[in-house]
């Protein structure tokens, strides 16, 4: 059996979609899936052990003629069905491409409705219901699979770890000295999931305060960001937090899964820790918690415990996330740093 799964963007998105893969493998071992992304999130999927095919798609310089000419060269590898776990109207005319029998979302299931249109067969789920059991209910409809809640609490790591990188990175940032060592994102996709770098540095400065032996890395994914990071580090200077260097997606997952805990913003840097099963605190401002994220007792979040009734329409205005007491997020790194 060969299918297609169509996941084109944005980076955390892909990241929690990922967790299908492991799920379709147990529900068909001999299977071979392709993976279908926009060519700038490419790297996030290299050398995964349980795709067969990455197609990257130039879609972000709308090349459109050659991002056709992949697909109508793809289609000839006859799937057997293909998958859109986007839920977009790009999205689902390329699944549709790619074969007649695609799966989907139904039209109340969706942000662009108008998606639902292009699929063959269509699941019916809220939109608020959090997104690793929107995905695996969708896999599980595609093979008539039974899916429990509860396995996800089981999940094998997401994502393939280069040891060898890891190692690398080790040595460089020197986390061998320290008893523990905390990577920090400090940005996201939009400015009002963003936490206030006064009240990141205020945290820093009691994580500091009270573990002697720990190190604290600050991470950065552009410029914005890095002028973030930096006004971290002159809100509070000290040795023993790190602004690192730029990193590229394999070593992003290499320093995650090196790291003792993760703490950031709702996006994709965050989102990996849960893949790899390492400790997080993600922090929500105007997104739903319980839709974006999937707790367990290593990885937790926090918001500004203001009710998201519709995550369809989102309040790009909405800066409650600067509210979120920086207190509040060390006591709960306190407590995932001494279960270490």
């Amino acid at each position: 059996m060969k299918i297609a799964i169509v996941r084109l963007s944005a980076l955390g998105d892909i990241i929690q979609s990922a967790i299908v893969l492991q799920f379709i493998k147990k529900f068909k071992k001999n299977i071979e899936i392709h993976w279908f992304v926009d060519e700038r999130f490419k790297d996030i999927l290299k050398d995964h052990p349980l795709i067969d095919k990455i197609y990257p798609l130039p879609l972000k310089d709308k090349k459109i003629t050659k991002t056709l000419k992949i697909l109508f060269e793809a289609r000839k590898n006859n799937y057997n069905v293909s998958i859109d776990l986007q839920g977009l109207i790009k999205s689902a005319i390329i699944s549709r491409i790619l074969n007649q029998n695609n799966f989907g979302f139904n039209k109340n299931s969706l942000k662009e409705s108008f998606a639902h249109n292009f699929y063959n067969q269509k699941l019916n789920i809220s939109y608020n219901e959090n997104v690793f059991v929107r995905y695996l209910a969708l896999i599980s409809f595609v093979f008539n699979e039974e899916f429990d809640i509860k396995n996800i609490f089981f999940k094998k790591d997401v994502f393939y770890t280069d040891d060898i990188l890891k190692e690398k990175l080790i040595q460089e940032l020197k986390l061998k000295e320290n008893k523990q060592n905390i990577l920090i994102h400090v940005g996201s996709s939009a400015k009002n999931k963003i936490y206030p770098a006064k009240k990141f540095a205020s945290l820093c400065k009691k994580i500091i305060n009270n573990f002697p032996n720990l190190k604290i890395l600050l991470a950065w994914g552009n410029l914005k960001e890095y002028e973030i990071a930096k006004e971290i580090q002159n809100f509070y200077p000290n040795d023993r937090i790190v602004l690192i260097r730029n990193l590229n997606l394999q070593e992003l997952i290499a320093l995650t899964k090196a790291v003792d805990l993760i703490i950031g913003n709702d996006s994709g840097p965050t989102h990996l820790a849960f893949a790899l099963n390492k400790a997080s605190i993600t922090i929500f401002g105007a997104t739903p918690s319980q839709r974006n994220a999937f707790t367990t007792e290593i990885n937790k979040t926090i918001d500004a415990k203001k009710k998201i009734l519709d995550a369809k329409h989102i309040d790009k205005n909405d800066f409650c996330i600067e509210n979120i007491d920086e207190n509040d997020i060390f006591k709960i790194a306190k407590e995932l740093l001494n279960e270490k």
